[in-house]
């Protein structure tokens, strides 16, 4: 269904039931934040294929493969959410608690993931290990560009409750 017959749809639903606009916008958002999923899945599969070829025929730039295949995954996490929130459909009509507590988890998990990696950070080859970006360093990124994600969704999310309070 494209968006324009879902459009038309809408609008005969909303004819038809006084008060349901909001169960409307709250499925255009639904399909929206599943269109923006497969993009930013369609991107990870790109990245990861590149990378493939690249780190079999050319030049290994990384100790794992692993690390570089979560690396691409928690981008492609922030890309989804950067283009939701652009797009207006990162915070839902319900279910915000929900959204809430997932980006508080992994702004949890990634900090007490990254006490781990924090604390090597003065050994030899933290860094760079045989001309090699190491796997502390890879998963030290991840989990800090996770912590970030989960404050930019906290952030969006207290932006669109203001916006709401004050449009009330």
């Amino acid at each position: 269904m494209s968006l324009r017959s879902f459009d038309e749809f809408c609008e005969k639903m909303i004819l038809a039931e006084p008060g349901s606009q909001k169960v409307v916008y709250d499925e255009r958002q639904n399909v929206m934040r599943m269109r923006l999923a497969i993009e930013a899945l369609l991107i990870y599969a790109g990245l990861t294929i590149v990378n493939s070829m690249v780190m079999e025929l050319f030049y290994q730039w990384a100790e794992s493969w692993a690390t570089v295949a979560l690396l691409y995954m928690v981008l492609c996490v922030l890309w989804w959410s950067v283009r939701c929130a652009v797009k207006g459909c990162l915070a839902p009509v319900s279910g915000r608690n929900a959204q809430k507590i997932s980006a508080g988890m992994s702004i949890l998990v990634g900090a007490t993931n990254l006490v781990r990696y924090v604390f090597d950070i003065g050994e030899e080859d933290y860094f760079v290990k045989n001309g090699m970006l190491s796997e502390d360093f890879m998963f030290a990124l991840c989990f800090v560009l996770l912590i970030g994600c989960g404050v930019f969704i906290l952030c969006v999310m207290r932006h669109e409750e203001k916006k709401n309070k004050d449009g009330e």
